[in-house]
């Protein structure tokens, strides 16, 4: 089942500023795009989202779906790997942004929200330099064999 882009999708838009604000772009995975959160209060905060236009992930194909699940298994193995989080938490919400996407949040016992509950905008945002974002795109990529 296809559905229609709608105009102004912040991940179907090649240039979404909103979405360019935020994250960057780590790769194309089987059926989502990898991205990397600019925020790093969580250290290796990521969001997978598929590459079709979808809402839910009840409307995705069984080969998309099963794609999918397998790019997020994947993408979350790797930043579990990369980075050592005691637990990844993985939420799809899009409410706001209602195109089917996952965040990719690992979770530090002890650290930032440890123990509750994830919230999508943080008031204290922890931000890296360009190297440091490059290391871990370079890092991402190479472990997941882009």
């Amino acid at each position: 089942m296809k559905e229609e882009i709608p105009v102004g999708c912040f991940y179907c838009d090649e240039h979404n500023e909103g979405r360019e604000a935020i994250m960057f772009p780590v790769g194309e995975m089987k059926a989502g795009m990898l991205y990397l959160f600019k925020d790093q209060a969580h250290r290796g905060r990521c969001v997978l989202a598929l590459k079709n236009h979808r809402r839910e992930l009840c409307e995705c194909d069984d080969r998309e779906r099963a794609d999918f699940a397998e790019d997020l298994a994947r993408a979350s193995g790797a930043v579990k790997e990369l980075w050592g989080c005691t637990k990844l938490n993985l939420a799809s919400f899009g409410d706001a942004n209602p195109h089917l996407h996952f965040h990719i949040v690992p979770k530090y016992e002890g650290g930032f929200e440890f123990g509750g509950n994830f919230q999508i905008t943080n008031p204290e945002p922890v931000y890296l330099t360009e190297q440091e974002y490059a290391d871990m795109i370079r890092a991402l990529r190479e472990k997941l064999g882009m």
